[in-house]
């Protein structure tokens, strides 16, 4: 999935690589009589992501279960929108203009889009973004980790479920209107920053990957929905339930996920566990806009922060 379910910024997740020796972060945390091994996810990606880290996959053949947000191939049918919640009847008529140039742009019924509640409605323009890249949920993290587990019969577990996925996207502030206005909004931005986001998963920088997620400028409420509080739950699940008290874990969620003190490895640490970082950064052959501008202004200027 995309900026919706997996990150606060997933939708900056779907870019080209350059690097095929790079290896994403992986992180390992255990106590007395567990240990979970995690890595951030790519939900859509290409052949260049593969193969993955030795140090995550040298951990399968011990493996007692595969940790996702939710298992992929579960049946749901989503049920009717309220009317009321459609794009068209939310979206300032600005903000129509520019969706209605990008359907344009990639083919895409205006609309449907505008039928749909603003969630969705971002979900699908991050997703045409993705395939105009030449990336595909298949070749997606998620993907390709599931079917090596259901090859090798390692157990599945999820952490909400694409039920509990949709419920959290239609419980968002003004129906994911944030949501889909940054979508819009941070367009261009999104397009310049694709190779760099992507190079930097694939080195394990997450300086670079916290930089660039801190330009796409979700509300606060929205961050909370849809990172925040999921975190704090999936590290409650992971500490607490059952099924988690003994053995080996791959843990796979959206890259985002693991970052800073509100991420997975931060606040595992906090419920007592011992971790570490099996790999290391490697530098990133970009750097965000805005840390480019710091470099290039003049110690003698004053820097001023551009408008919101």
């Amino acid at each position: 999935m995309f900026k919706s379910l997996l990150t606060k910024a997933s939708i900056v997740l779907t870019f080209f690589s350059t690097s095929a020796s790079a290896e994403p972060q992986v992180w390992l945390a255990k106590d007395h009589q567990r240990q979970f091994v995690l890595m951030g996810s790519i939900h859509v990606g290409n052949d260049a992501l593969y193969p993955l880290p030795d140090v995550f996959t040298r951990y399968w053949p011990e493996a007692n279960g595969l940790i996702l947000e939710a298992d992929i191939q579960k049946k749901f049918e989503m049920p009717p929108f309220d009317a009321s919640t459609a794009t068209r009847h939310l979206l300032p008529p600005k903000d129509i203009r520019t969706l209605k140039a990008l359907a344009d742009q990639y083919r895409l019924s205006s609309y449907s889009l505008l039928e749909n509640p603003p969630w969705m409605t971002a979900m699908q323009l991050q997703l045409a973004q993705s395939l105009a890249y030449g990336l595909s949920p298949e070749k997606g993290i998620d993907q390709v980790v599931f079917a090596r587990a259901q090859k090798e019969h390692v157990p599945v577990y999820e952490l909400e479920g694409i039920e509990a996925q949709f419920r959290l996207l239609r419980s968002l502030p003004d129906h994911g209107l944030n949501l889909l206005q940054t979508t819009l909004n941070e367009w261009l931005l999104l397009e310049d920053e694709l190779r760099c986001l992507l190079e930097a998963w694939q080195q394990g920088n997450g300086t670079v990957l916290t930089e660039l997620s801190a330009q796409i400028a979700l509300s606060d409420d929205t961050e909370q929905h849809l990172l925040t509080r999921r975190n704090q739950d999936w590290a409650r699940q992971l500490t607490h339930a059952p099924q988690y008290q003994k053995g080996t874990f791959l843990v796979v969620v959206g890259a985002y996920h693991m970052m800073g003190n509100d991420g997975l490895p931060a606040l595992l640490m906090q419920q007592g566990f011992t971790v570490r970082q099996l790999n290391h950064a490697r530098p990133a052959q970009c750097e965000p806009a805005p840390l480019r501008q710091a470099i290039n202004q003049p110690k003698t200027s004053e820097t001023k922060k551009p408008a919101q």
